[in-house]
């Protein structure tokens, strides 16, 4: 069986350190999902075919938890690859490893489900035939939650049974549940109310050999997203009177400062998307703010999409957003529940990208140390400021988005 480690991002699947076949070079819907950024993400898979002709590669994921031990930065290919076609893949270890995606158009490249087990993809993976496999015994047993391990897709464990010698393991399949959960386990035994779970399953013995089926757990089951939207409601409200330790001249924080400085075990770091932008999403979606509309509009209209997010931790939570203009890159400050939107406008021929933003983060600091209406009457910025009030926003008969979107817009040049 010839395999290879492949790793995985949105970019595509990446079979050495420069080779990467992007998402539309295979046959999984490129536009209809987005894996997770937090952790790296590694599939073993199985090479089937290879037509020369055409530079069509089939392949089946044997493996989506298979770690970076197998990937080989320095492969060469033997031959190009223009199509990359997987055999269908198993539904819960793939939407667990995604932050995104459209399930009618996954539909057609996921395993249908059958009973507790999935049909094979091909003669090699075919376990056997449900009419020859070996009577199996029921057995259940009673395991703490801590002793589990949290994975992409769901939860693993092993037990000890009655004429066994050794520790069978087993996995009970929750599509909920992500490898970063591992890290947070206390918060569901609260949730659940109870240190233990019980588990169901059959024993049975293939070529001699015992072995467990998959694994069932009416309290891994609780795990669902009504139990996640509770976490993640209080891990917005905890993300939002963060205060990590304050450094020199530290302004602005990337998507990563932010999380790096969360500990494993917080909430926030397991259950919130890392991305700016979901990030954003997710606390517009948790917490009533008054320029809700002007956060979304700067997000998704004017924010410079190849370039990340910048959190603002004081003097209250909020954005910076980057808009390019003709002549200047316009750094957009606003914050939650704020009166003013404030913008740093700057040439773009001044110095280069990462200058600017430490330009503004110097600025944001003063605003900091003086208060923003001491700030605006002392200004001392090299390169053009200027701020746009948000008229009307607290009155329901008047709407002055409009208004300030048009004021907006008409200085970003």
């Amino acid at each position: 069986m010839r395999t290879i480690t492949l790793k995985i991002s949105n970019a595509g699947a990446r079979y050495n350190a420069a080779g990467v076949i992007p998402w539309s070079a295979t046959n999984l819907p490129a536009e209809d999902f987005r894996f997770s950024e937090r952790t790296a993400i590694y599939w073993k898979v199985e090479m089937l075919a290879y037509d020369k002709n055409t530079a069509r590669l089939q392949v089946q994921v044997l493996d989506f938890e298979a770690g970076d031990e197998g990937f080989d930065p320095s492969r060469e290919m033997r031959s190009p690859v223009r199509m990359l076609v997987f055999r269908p893949l198993e539904e819960a270890p793939f939407k667990a490893q995604l932050s995104y995606y459209k399930a009618g158009a996954l539909k057609h490249v996921l395993l249908p489900e059958s009973g507790p087990e999935k049909p094979a993809l091909h003669p090699a993976a075919a376990p056997e035939k449900e009419a020859d496999a070996p009577a199996g015994k029921p057995v259940s047993f009673t395991i703490p939650l801590l002793e589990l391990t949290f994975a992409n897709g769901g939860v693993k464990g092993t037990t000890d049974l009655p004429g066994i010698n050794e520790p069978l393991p087993f996995k009970i399949i929750n599509d909920h549940i992500v490898a970063e959960f591992d890290a947070i386990k206390p918060f569901f035994v609260k949730a659940l109310k109870r240190q233990t779970v019980k588990v169901s399953t059959t024993l049975r013995f293939l070529g001699g050999e015992p072995k467990l089926d998959r694994a069932t757990s009416p309290q891994i089951a609780r795990i669902n997203d009504d139990m996640l939207e509770l976490f993640r409601a209080r891990a917005v409200k905890s993300l939002l009177n963060f205060d990590p330790a304050k450094t020199v001249d530290k302004s602005l924080f990337t998507p990563e400062d932010v999380f790096a400085s969360l500990d494993d075990d917080e909430l926030g770091k397991a259950t919130l998307p890392h991305d700016g932008q979901d990030l954003l999403a997710e606390i517009l979606r948790h917490k009533k703010v008054r320029n809700a509309r002007q956060l979304a509009f700067l997000a998704g209209t004017l924010h410079e999409p190849d370039t990340k997010l910048r959190y603002v931790l004081s003097p209250t939570f909020g954005f910076v957003f980057l808009a390019t203009g003709q002549d200047g890159n316009h750094f957009i400050l606003e914050l939650l529940d704020s009166h003013a939107t404030y913008v740093w406008s700057i040439p773009k021929d001044w110095e280069n990208r990462e200058a600017q933003f430490r330009s503004v983060e110097r600025e944001i600091a003063a605003i900091g140390t003086l208060g923003r209406g001491q700030y605006r009457r002392t200004l001392h910025f090299e390169h053009e400021f200027w701020f746009v009030i948000h008229e009307n926003a607290d009155r329901g008969l008047v709407d002055g988005f409009p208004r300030w979107r048009n004021r907006l817009l008409e200085g970003l040049v």
